[in-house]
């Protein structure tokens, strides 16, 4: 199951002034990879220094206002946030690039072997910012946006044929964070969630605040799949949601 690592966890620079204009439902998402060579971290306790190293160049050498990426994937089946969602990237090149494109990066260079779990990683993250980003349909390589080799030749084959277009078993991944109550989150996953649940036949409100009602949902779900009953909605939770 392919797990979302927010900036706080993966230890994020606060970004500077980045506009939120972006308009992806008229676009979608497009790949990129970090360049030539293998740079693919083999342990992953490694990513999220290759992360930071990766935003420290973008905002000291290129002097943008962040890591320029909306994701970015790794090997072992984690999504680390970049930009995020609903704010414009600056990876894609050009004006319309930027306004219309998320940007999903994979840790891995041309060199790297391009494994299931990077593949279902690249799945997970597109999933995601159709769910809860205003993702359009597209899926794009750099190259097909500017003039670049990027995202190298195999994964841009894989663009081309479609081997990372999600299916519909493919769930978006947990988010990274507990959905909990006291006190009501709130928060665009919650949402998600709520969807899901109702899809299964529950009566909650998908209104993006969990609360009473969610708990109580969540812990009678819990209790008929022999999950703790914790009204958490942890990693398990989550998996079984979509199950």
């Amino acid at each position: 199951m392919t797990t979302v690592v927010t900036r706080a966890k993966w230890g994020a620079v606060a970004p500077r002034n980045v506009p939120t204009n972006i308009t992806p439902g008229k676009g979608g998402v497009a790949i990129h990879h970090v360049g030539k060579g293998s740079v693919a971290r083999s342990d992953h306790a490694q990513c999220a220094a290759q992360v930071r190293g990766i935003q420290k160049f973008h905002m000291e050498e290129k002097g943008w206002a962040d890591i320029a990426y909306t994701y970015l994937v790794c090997v072992h089946d984690y999504i680390f946030v970049g930009r995020g969602k609903n704010v414009r990237t600056a990876a894609n090149g050009s004006n319309s690039g930027n306004q219309n494109w998320y940007a999903v990066c994979g840790l891995v260079g041309d060199e790297d072997t391009l494994g299931e779990k990077l593949v279902d990683a690249y799945k997970s993250a597109i999933v995601d910012l159709r769910t809860s980003g205003g993702a359009g349909r597209g899926i794009t390589g750099h190259r097909d946006h500017v003039s670049t080799t990027c995202p190298g030749d195999e994964l841009y084959q894989m663009v081309k044929d479609g081997a990372l277009t999600p299916g519909p078993d493919v769930p978006p991944p947990w988010p990274g964070i507990y959905l909990s109550y006291p006190p009501i989150m709130r928060n665009s996953s919650v949402t998600v969630w709520q969807k899901q649940m109702r899809a299964r036949g529950s009566s909650i409100t998908a209104d993006g605040a969990y609360g009473p009602s969610s708990k109580s949902a969540c812990t009678s779900f819990q209790r008929e799949n022999g999950l703790t009953a914790d009204g958490i909605v942890g990693p398990a939770t989550w998996d079984a949601t979509w199950a």
